[in-house]
Order: C-alpha cells, then structure tokens, then sequence
C-alpha cells in the first residue's frame, strides 16, 4: 500500500513539473529554417573575422555586428559559395553568395550574445538544388 501510494506521488509530482516547464516554454522557441542571400560587400572590412575554406568557397564569421561573409572563390560555374550555419540555440540556415566568382557578399544576421554559432563552407547549385561539396569542418564562434 505504501509503495502504490510512493509511486502516486512521484507521478503526480513529475507531471506538475513536466507541465509546469511546457508551460514556461515560449511559443517561439522553436526556429524555422532561415535563408538569406548575401548582399554584395568589398571586403570584410577591419572587424576580427573567423573564416573557414574550402577549395571553392570562403566563410568569416563577425561577432561584433553579427555578420556571416561568403566568398566565392571558384571559377564561373552555376554553384554559388554558402555558409551553412546554426547555434547552440536552435536557430539554423544559409547564407547565399550568388554574385559569381571573386565577388564577397554578407549576411547581417542578430544573434543572441553568449552563444556559439557554428557555420560550414560549401556550395549550392541554384540549377539543379542541390548542394555540391566540397564542405568545409567546423567553423565556432563565441558571439
């Protein structure tokens, strides 16, 4: 009888907490896919920059101003460079270079402060839709 009435209990009490913790959930937690195409840039300016290469494409990540820039470094082809990006957060997605080869483009994004951002350098063929490799390792940046 005791052990029915233990067992109760913790049930009860572990639905309390269950519920209390949905219902201090925000609504918006959950982040949808985010899609960007990079406006064009002359460079990265003087700001600290993080990057990662591929043979094909360059990624630099800003912390102060929240920027992701992608480089196109491949001959004229129908793939564009990206940055294939998500944080510690939950929030994830692309920023695009479609200006062609040899041309910078940025993304002005606004993370959170105190989380990681973790983006990859690769490529996407607006053609066909699909996404051609090389990819590049992990890129982290404490933001």
């Amino acid at each position: 009888m005791a052990a029915r009435t233990v067992k109760r209990v913790v049930a009860g009490l572990l639905g309390t907490a269950i519920a209390t913790l949905a219902a201090a959930t925000p609504a918006n937690a959950a982040y949808s896919y985010e899609w960007d195409n990079g406006v064009a840039v002359g460079g990265l300016g003087s700001e600290q920059s993080y990057c990662v290469t591929t043979k094909y494409s360059e990624v630099c990540i800003q912390p102060y101003g929240d920027r992701i820039f992608v480089m196109d470094l491949s001959s004229a082809d129908s793939a564009s460079a990206v940055a294939r990006w998500f944080t510690s957060y939950g929030r994830w997605g692309t920023c695009r270079n479609s200006l062609g080869a040899g041309h910078w483009a940025v993304c002005n994004k606004d993370f959170k402060e105190g989380y990681w951002l973790t983006a990859r350098a690769t490529q996407y063929d607006g053609d066909t839709q699909d996404w051609k490799g090389p990819e590049s390792g992990d890129l982290n940046v404490l933001m």
